[in-house]
């Protein structure tokens, strides 16, 4: 097993224990995603008209998201891709909880970059929102994936935490930016931790879990190699979420890191044609 294979297959691992916690904890909130309400992001809403298209969700965990994009948002139908076999099991279990069928909500179980040898059909949309990159290793077999399931003319859109502030610190302020991790990806970032960003002390027996930098530039790199063209690249002031310590929310969930004295990207959002 070459040392790409490992990584993917020690984060399968961690992500699948992940998935059997993260819908109990209060950063998913499925109660409320159960009554009703949507959990794509305003962000999205203002960027991607999904109403009557057929999209492709990729790294979709446990389908909240996959599913609200046809429930709440319109698409007519919504196929999420996730590697982990709990998350995809427990995707399904919420589809039928809110009714939808799996014609208008599929769900499959594959990594990534296999995707091309168990899904032969193509999408108006594929998109991919919020910590997906980190965890792949090679960015422009990510990019193949991508143009090798989307229809000649359609829009692939990604929202994510922007490549620049990934090397700071959690314990950052506003004047002590500290440089923790790598802006290039020069090599993969391991750790052993119980638990994740939705909470601690989950009693994990798979702890590892290995991440990548990947810069702006090559994220729009590898996207242009793959045959897509850049519609736009928006770069954000604010987080998706709590990145650093002393950040602060708004009244729509973006977190700021208070007296900056220049605004810095926190988030970025890219479409690109196909």
């Amino acid at each position: 097993m070459d040392s790409y294979q490992q990584y993917i297959e020690e984060n399968r691992a961690y992500w699948d224990e992940l998935a059997i916690h993260h819908p109990d904890t209060d950063s998913y909130d499925v109660e409320s995603f159960l009554q009703g309400e949507s959990t794509i992001r305003r962000l999205e809403r203002e960027e991607l008209a999904v109403v009557d298209a057929e999209l492709l969700h990729l790294q979709c965990h446990f389908g909240m998201d996959t599913l609200s994009w046809v429930r709440n948002e319109g698409a007519a139908h919504a196929t999420g891709v996730d590697f982990a076999p709990t998350a995809i099991e427990t995707a399904r279990e919420l589809r039928e909880q809110i009714g939808l069928t799996p014609a208008a909500a599929r769900f499959i179980e594959s990594d990534i970059y296999d995707l091309p040898s168990v899904l032969d059909e193509t999408f108006e949309i594929v998109v991919t929102t919020y910590g997906t990159i980190h965890w792949l290793p090679d960015l422009d077999r990510w990019a193949e994936v991508i143009a090798t399931h989307l229809d000649p003319g359609g829009t692939f859109y990604i929202a994510d935490g922007h490549p620049l502030a990934e090397p700071f610190h959690h314990e950052s302020t506003a004047t002590d930016l500290r440089v923790h991790n790598p802006y290039f990806n020069t090599d993969v970032t391991t750790l052993e931790f119980d638990g994740s960003y939705a909470g601690t002390d989950f009693g994990l027996e798979n702890q590892r879990s290995h991440g990548f930098s990947h810069s702006l530039g090559a994220i729009i790199t590898a996207l242009v190699d793959a045959g897509l063209q850049i519609s736009f690249v928006h770069e954000h002031p604010w987080s998706f979420f709590q990145r650093f310590e002393a950040m602060e929310a708004d009244e729509n969930d973006r977190w700021w890191l208070p007296e900056l004295e220049y605004e810095l990207p926190f988030t970025v959002s890219i479409k690109a044609t196909h």
